[in-house]
């Protein structure tokens, strides 16, 4: 019998080419295919909720995939992440219905972006970006930026689109919240919303930073980019390394 099974995956996406499979690049849902068939003898097709960049991380990306190997679910949680590299460790592993979906009734996504103010320790600094210019930046007209995305914008300045394959780029931002984080020595964006386009959030955050930071900018030109969008920018897109996929809610079906 095919049981479908969703799990919850955490990464460190450094070495990694992104989460989606690529013919010569190692990815992160190649790598829990082929280690599940290194233990269970099989052959499976993991559909992920989020295609993450590559070197971007994850706490809690979600994916689905169908099996009949007969193993109770326990036992192949401990066996395959047992085999996986540590860069990867399954969090939850549960069988669902076949009604569950990876793309569907999601609630929202939860992506945090965190900007070291100072050179990091060797133990943190994949996990963040330093940014050149961080002793330039002005914090309150960076928050000031980021905050004008909060709602439903076209984000077409921001998003990279496939011509063969284009995306929507009217999207909706639940919230945005900026910390400072101590012990990192670190800003810490958070981003809530039902979902993303490709480099959104790290386009909006190196864009932010650039204005902040530059004396012919301002937040009126950020303003600008959402009100007319313009796909063709020069502005710095932050690094991959400083975002990671938090958590991904979906809606409770009665």
């Amino acid at each position: 019998m095919i049981n479908r099974y969703k799990i919850v995956i955490a990464y460190d996406g450094t070495d990694f080419a992104g989460w989606q499979i690529q013919a010569h690049d190692v990815t992160v849902a190649g790598q829990l295919q082929k280690t599940f068939k290194s233990v269970f003898g099989q052959d499976i097709k993991i559909l992920g909720a989020s295609r993450t960049d590559t070197g971007v991380h994850a706490l809690g990306q979600v994916a689905t995939f169908l099996t009949d190997v007969n193993v109770l679910v326990d036992d192949m949680l401990r066996a395959w992440n047992s085999a996986l590299p540590t860069s990867i460790k399954i969090r939850s592993l549960e069988q669902v219905d076949e009604s569950f979906h990876p793309f569907g009734n999601v609630d929202y996504k939860i992506y945090q972006y965190h900007l070291f103010l100072r050179s990091p320790l060797p133990h943190v600094a994949r996990y963040g970006w330093y940014y050149c210019f961080v002793n330039q930046v002005n914090w309150s007209v960076f928050e000031q930026c980021l905050k004008l995305a909060v709602g439903t914008h076209d984000f077409a300045s921001f998003c990279k689109q496939d011509a063969e394959d284009p995306k929507p780029t009217i999207r909706t931002i639940f919230k945005i919240k900026i910390e400072h984080v101590k012990a990192l020595c670190a800003k810490r964006v958070t981003i809530k919303g039902p979902g993303f386009g490709r480099y959104q959030i790290r386009r909006m955050i190196g864009y932010a930073l650039d204005i902040a930071r530059r004396p012919d900018k301002s937040i009126a030109d950020f303003k600008a980019l959402l009100n007319n969008p313009q796909p063709r920018q020069e502005l710095v897109r932050a690094e991959a390394q400083g975002l990671c996929l938090r958590k991904i809610v979906y809606l409770r079906i009665i």
